[in-house]
Order: structure tokens, then sequence, then C-alpha cells
């Protein structure tokens, strides 16, 4: 049983990779479902498994969110245990998140995206702020995944010396 459980994650993967790799497949080769007009009023075909592919990706981040809050759940719950002061370190990281998440909301803007050939009411008011709210945290996130490979690379020439 226990080779079995060993080789979850790696058939899940291979599941999943395949999946997406369909899907994007389809997207090229599946022909389109009929076609929209640009800004210069010229016809542009729109893919016909792009829905499928809109609702994988909703999937895919829903499922990395749910595994990722699963793991601070336990990890917190496993170091509570251990020791109580290490609680506060442990949610210090949470604590971080939601501050940025509240400051980007924030500083979101509520009005109306002009978007070509879109004629929806969803880039108004609480969706036009939501986006912003997760856009400002991926520019806040890359740049300190930057600063730390800079950082490091830094820290470990100095070290070495």
């Amino acid at each position: 049983m226990s080779k079995f459980m060993q080789k979850i994650p790696i058939i899940s993967a291979i599941f999943l990779v395949s999946v997406s790799v369909i899907l994007v497949l389809l997207i090229y080769v599946g022909g389109t479902s009929g076609s929209i007009n640009n800004s210069a009023g010229e016809a542009m075909s729109v893919p016909r498994f792009t829905d499928a592919l809109i609702y994988w990706s909703y999937f895919l981040v829903g499922l990395a969110v749910v595994i990722t809050l699963g793991f601070v759940v336990k990890n917190f719950f496993q170091s509570s245990k251990q020791s109580s002061s290490s609680i506060f370190k442990s949610l210090l990281p949470i604590i971080g998140f939601i501050l940025l998440f509240v400051v980007s909301w924030l500083l979101g803007s509520d009005q109306e995206l002009k978007i070509i050939g879109y004629e929806g009411a969803e880039n108004v008011g609480f969706w036009s702020r939501f986006t912003d709210m997760m856009i400002f945290p991926i520019y806040v996130m890359a740049i300190g995944i930057i600063l730390t490979i800079i950082g490091t690379s830094i820290y470990s020439s100095l070290r070495k010396d």
C-alpha cells in the first residue's frame, strides 16, 4: 500500500499535465466557434475550446490554493503543538498576505475597463477592483522573488570568500 501511496503524486501530476496539454492542443487544432470584431472592425476567430481551457485554469488555481492552504493549516497546528511561541511566527506570512491583499484592494480602481470586443458588465465595480487586487500582489511577489534571487547570489558569493 505504501508504494501505491508514493505513486499517487506522480500519477496526479501526469494526469493534470496531460489534460492541460490536450486542452491547449484543442485550442490550436479544435476549430473555431465564431468570430468577434476588433476595434478596427476586422473579424477575429474564437477557438472552440476556449471556455474549457478557462474552466480548467480555474480548477488548477483552486486546487493549488486548497493544497497550499491545507499545508499551511497542517504546519500551523504542528508548530502550535511543539511550541506556543512559534504560533506567531507561523501567522506572520498569513498576516502579511492578508495585509497585501487589503492594500491591493484599496489601491484598486472600480472604474470600467475598456476591453475591445467585450460588452459584458463584469469589468466594472467589484470585478474591476478584484482584478487589481490580484494583479498588484503578483507584481509585489515578482519583485520579491527577483530581490531574493539577487540577494541570495550576493550572500552566497560573499560567504564563499
